[in-house]
């Protein structure tokens, strides 16, 4: 099965766990980011998938053709991750990052440039390190 983004973010998958992980694994894989395996864990908007990647533990949500969002532990450089999410996966920018209040590093990518959300996030408390990416 050829897997693209098209299959799981820019169009809302079917509903069944199975196919979403068979459809992730596919597309990361395909475009050559083979370190990570990921399993679909809510098979509902907003999805939510686990990756595996070395010893630590990914998550990653998103609400098909808006936001998505990876959410990595704090000390993992995700530099070349979020690089191939960007231009290999997903083909636009990350719009922003920041620090949760769990201490995770998270990046979020927007198809409207993430204006709304980054108005939404400014000063409130859980959201540490903000940055803007793109806009």
């Amino acid at each position: 099965m050829s897997a693209n983004a098209g299959t799981w973010f820019y169009r809302e998958p079917e509903n069944q766990p199975f196919m979403i992980t068979e459809r992730l694994n596919g597309n990361f894989w395909q475009e050559g980011i083979v370190g990570v395996y990921w399993r679909c864990v809510r098979a509902e908007v907003p999805f939510c998938a686990q990756g595996f990647f070395s010893n630590n533990i990914l998550e990653m949500e998103w609400v098909p053709g808006e936001w998505l969002a990876l959410k990595a532990p704090p000390d993992l450089d995700m530099s070349s991750l979020v690089a191939s999410i960007s231009t290999r996966i997903l083909a636009m920018q990350a719009s922003l990052s920041y620090v949760d209040a769990q201490d995770r590093q998270v990046f979020e990518w927007h198809v409207d440039s993430g204006e709304k959300r980054w108005q939404e996030i400014q000063g409130r408390a859980g959201f540490n390190k903000l940055r803007r990416l793109a806009q």
